[in-house]
């Protein structure tokens, strides 16, 4: 009689341990990790891509008053490939363009608080001497201090849209020849080929995400807004833009840091090209259904705004039907919830376009 409790006893706790599992948070992060994306510092000719001094500043303190830890790109890389620890409280700091006020503005405040970050450079723009962008020497002089320089393309194209008339061949090698023609001149210039690619104007699709990975780039990073966690994708790396008159203040800057991924096993519509208009559902198929208030549920698309969504809670799906017709060239579409445990909202960003 007691071998047979001994067994039943041992049984329930390997079914208890079992649920528990389902309900832990992710093993390989501590926490999920906001990538920033900034583009100019101080620059008010063009607000909607600046975030004044005063505003980057503040931010900044914010990170380090909050134990926040700033670590490099390359860190976060390496923690999705190797399925390693990041810090809790991770956040990485990236800067598209590379523009002259990176250099004079941005430059010495990262370096008063000793943060990392990196620079996505398109290089026609270098290499021509393009008045508002950094010189070969400046850059070069940052690199000496550390920071890290990355791909953003050469002539800095819509590379996600395919250029009227153009077949998916000659397609396919207008992107290689723009992306070989930067990566030759990172090595000639800097002594490396580079190992990510911020997506130019951050618009992607699958073709251009093949051609990329074939070049050897180990990881994309868009502009959709979102959270890096073990489940994110390093194709598709989601970064909160701060920047224009409502991203860069303090209250969004807050907000951002307090999100959390929701991953998903499928989407749909799927990334890039859109199939078919109006589609006949936009929809989720969550991966950790049981993390999430049942009721939290929302969908965005850029041209609509939020909407209340239905959830299915058999098959862990998340949806909304009987759409209009999407009329605008671009849309970024997010799933939306919120966390059981936390409290936070939990969101997933993904981009469609109109063929």
């Amino acid at each position: 009689m007691k071998p047979i409790l001994n067994l039943i006893w041992r049984s329930l706790i390997f079914v208890v341990w079992t649920i528990s599992l389902c309900f832990l948070p992710p093993k390989v992060f501590a926490n999920n990790t906001v990538v920033l994306l900034y583009h100019k510092f101080g620059d008010n000719r063009t607000p909607s891509t600046n975030v004044s001094l005063d505003a980057f500043k503040a931010q900044m303190l914010y990170l380090k008053t909050h134990h926040y830890q700033v670590i490099p790109l390359k860190r976060l890389i390496m923690a999705l490939e190797k399925k390693q620890m990041l810090p809790p409280k991770a956040v990485v700091i990236t800067i598209d363009d590379g523009y002259k006020s990176v250099y004079i503005n941005a430059f010495p405040i990262l370096k008063e608080f000793g943060y990392p970050f990196t620079v996505f450079l398109p290089t026609e723009a270098i290499e021509k001497h393009f008045p508002d962008y950094l010189s070969w020497k400046e850059v070069k002089q940052m690199q000496k201090a550390g920071v890290d320089f990355q791909d953003h393309s050469y002539a800095h194209h819509r590379l996600g849209f395919v250029p009227e008339g153009m077949t998916e061949s000659v397609y396919r090698n207008w992107i290689r020849k723009d992306l070989k023609k930067s990566r030759f001149i990172f090595k000639s210039r800097l002594g490396y080929e580079p190992d990510y690619l911020a997506f130019p104007y951050g618009y992607y699709n699958k073709i251009l995400i093949e051609e990329a990975l074939k070049l050897g780039y180990k990881a994309l990073l868009t502009q959709d807004p979102g959270v890096v966690s073990e489940d994110t994708s390093l194709s598709l790396i989601p970064r909160e833009p701060i920047l224009g008159k409502e991203w860069a203040t303090m209250k969004h800057f807050i907000q951002i840091l307090h999100r959390v991924d929701l991953p998903l096993f499928q989407h749909k519509p799927e990334i890039g090209f859109l199939k078919q208009n109006p589609p006949p559902e936009i929809s989720g198929i969550l991966k950790y259904p049981q993390r999430y208030l049942p009721g939290s549920f929302g969908i965005y698309v850029s041209e609509w705004g939020w909407q209340k969504a239905q959830f299915d809670q058999k098959t862990g799906k998340v949806f909304i039907r009987n759409l209009p017709v999407l009329k605008r060239k671009v849309n970024r579409i997010a799933i939306t919830g919120i966390e059981r445990r936390s409290g936070k909202p939990a969101v997933n960003f993904w981009m469609v376009i109109l063929p």
